[in-house]
Order: C-alpha cells, then structure tokens, then sequence
C-alpha cells in the first residue's frame, strides 16, 4: 500500500508565488504556539458541541482544498454517531501548524498595515509555520500524543529543492505542509489538519483566566519592529494572555528549536489543565466567534464534537510530548542552520508511538537522514 502511495507522487502548484527561502531574522521573535493549539482544538471542538445547530458543516475551513489536495488526507471520518455526542472512533492524527504572519508575508496586506513604522501582526494563515506538530488521538488508550516537528526540519522537496519544512506552508499550503510532513515520517497517515494565527492565542489564554507555569529562566527580549516586549522573570507564576506570548515568542538564546519546543511543552501542560475546566464552557460561544478569522481546517462539525466527547477521557497528566529525532548543523552564523532529522530514530519514534512501520528512509531527506 505504501509503495503504491508512493508511486503516485503528486505535484502541487503553489497557491503564492514561490520565494527563495531565506532564514529567519532572528530578530523577528516568531512565536511557538503550535502546542496550544491542543486546547485550541478542544476549545473548538467543544464550541462546535455548543453551537453545532448554527454551524455550517465545516465552520473553520478557509482554505478551500482542491479534489487533488485532499487526496493528501485521509478522507474516512473518524466520528461515529451516539445517543448523545459522536464519538472518535479510531486513532487519529492531526497536523498543527502555528505562525505568527507579518505584512511581507502575504501577497495583498490589509492596507491599514501600511505606512506604518513597525510590522504589526496580521489576520491571515499563510507564510511560514513557526510550529508544526502532530497530534494523535487514540481513543482506545484514552491518550493523547504530541510530536513536534523543529521548524528548521531539512527536506528535499520535488519542486523547490532543498528547504526547512516550515516553508511548505508558505509555497503550497496545508496540502503540501502535510505531504512533506508524512514523507519525513516515513508514511505515516494524517487525517486532518488544523493551522492557527499567534493573535488567536492571547484571547484563548485570557479565556481561560490565565495559565499557571514555571518560567525556566529570566527572558528579556525587545524588537521595536514589531513592538515586542518580553520580560518574564523566572520560577512558578500566573500568566496572562500577553505574558504567555512573550514566553512562546522568545527565542533569543542559544538554545534553538529545541528550546523553544520545550517552553511549548510546559505551556501545553498548563493549557491541558485549564482548558477541560468546566466553568470555561460558558466562554465559548464569544471565543469561538473572536478566533474564527485565526484559525483554519477541514475537520466537520461532527469531528469537532468526537473530539469533545473524547477530550475530558484523557489524562492531562499523561500527554506524551516527543519531538522528530535528529541533530543541528551548527549555529547557523555562518550558514543556514538545519535540525537534520534521524531517519532511523523516525521510524522507530513512528513504530512505537503511532502504531506505523512504514518501509525505510523518510522519501524527502535527501542526503540529510542519518
């Protein structure tokens, strides 16, 4: 089966015109958010229990996919019906994909955002994925398994050559964000894919009351470009909206993706924790409305509900957070710097995590695999 998918390669025609990737100015300060789209998915699914008579069948979807596109997915639902609400009736796995969208990352900005003497965030799920996580949901283990994939993830793509995963997004959207993302994985099945803007965040976190974390160290960072601030000091304290932000947008250390991925950790444990918090249902009509422009997937109404009835059964303290197996480069002062993935580790990682054995070396490695 797996070789036959493979045989079938499919090309994908950018919905942007394409750009040369360039690294990240590190004085951007891109946010990690992906993992708090964990309880963003929660959050949304239980809205959509709310408010499922009102909805459309898939009342997030901005992206309208091709016949050719969704073929990427899994296109079996995962819900099946009850007396009460639909329930997940298999493992499945979701790609998240956050960023944080400036108005050089789009083709048209708004024109508010113009004329202005900083890069002020915008409304859009386009650009480069400043976080890409997988997310499977086994109902029979009553589990929840969060992979995370280090956006500087080195690939060799059919149409573009040799890039960092993150800009998959940016050239062909979900579709082929998904696609690159299954071949490092050596196959394994995505069913659904969720992508999030950082400005959903800080309204989700205030939603919640604010999160409760152990900021690992002193953070200070400031770029006047985009009037970021950050300056959280360090042990166990109530954050708010803002304050979290800063602590998923910080990157100025040496401590690269996987520092990063482990403050996203921290924040997905804390979120995990107050997001199945019942006094929080009563927020999510007026939530759901704020983030809609901020989010965007092809899960249905019925799939967000599954994942309702599915959520409060798993055991927050339990969620195992991985990340893709691999080394960096160097420092990237003075060359583009790459997380080259392990292929070996991948698909041992797959086997015992997904419950996949795919048939060797990850297709879009190139010579990067070890």
């Amino acid at each position: 089966m797996l070789e036959q998918k493979k045989a079938k390669k499919r090309q994908f025609q950018p919905r942007n015109p394409p750009i040369r990737y360039q690294p990240a100015s590190k004085k951007r300060g891109s946010p990690k958010l992906g993992l708090l789209l964990c309880g963003v998915a929660i959050l949304s699914a239980t809205a959509a229990a709310t408010l499922g008579t009102y909805l459309p069948t898939k009342p997030l979807q901005q992206y309208q996919l091709s016949e050719e596109e969704a073929a990427v997915f899994d296109g079996d639902s995962f819900s099946s019906n009850s007396l009460f609400l639909p329930s997940v009736s298999r493992p499945v796995n979701i790609l998240v994909l956050g960023m944080s969208v400036l108005p050089s990352d789009v083709n048209n900005p708004p024109p508010e955002t113009r004329n202005l003497r900083y890069k002020p965030q915008v409304h859009s799920v386009d650009g480069l994925s400043d976080t890409m996580l997988l997310m499977r949901f086994d109902p029979n283990a009553e589990k929840l398994t969060v992979l995370s994939i280090p956006r500087d993830t080195r690939i060799v793509t059919e149409q573009y050559g040799v890039q960092k995963i993150n800009a998959a997004n940016r050239y062909g959207g979900p579709a082929l964000a998904t696609k690159e993302v299954r071949e490092l994985l050596v196959g394994v099945p995505i069913d659904r894919y969720v992508r999030v803007n950082v400005l959903a965040v800080g309204k989700i976190v205030d939603a919640l009351g604010g999160l409760t974390i152990n900021v690992p160290k002193d953070l200070k960072y400031t770029d006047e470009s985009q009037h970021l601030y950050i300056n959280l000091k360090q042990g166990e304290q109530h954050l708010n909206g803002d304050k979290v932000m800063q602590l998923l947008r910080f990157r100025n250390d040496g401590d690269g993706d996987i520092g990063r991925i482990q403050r996203q950790q921290l924040v997905l444990r804390a979120l995990m924790k107050q997001a199945l918090n019942p006094a929080v249902i009563g927020k999510i009509p007026q939530l759901f409305e704020a983030i809609k422009l901020d989010v965007d997937t092809n899960l249905s109404i019925e799939e967000f509900m599954a994942l309702a009835s599915l959520s409060p059964h798993i055991d927050k303290d339990q969620v195992q957070t991985l990340t893709v197996p691999g080394n960096p480069n160097g420092n990237g002062r003075r060359s583009i710097s790459y997380w080259l993935p392990d292929s070996d580790g991948i698909e041992e990682m797959m086997a015992k995590y997904f419950d996949f054995r795919g048939s060797g070396t990850s297709d879009n490695l190139g010579d990067s695999g070890q």
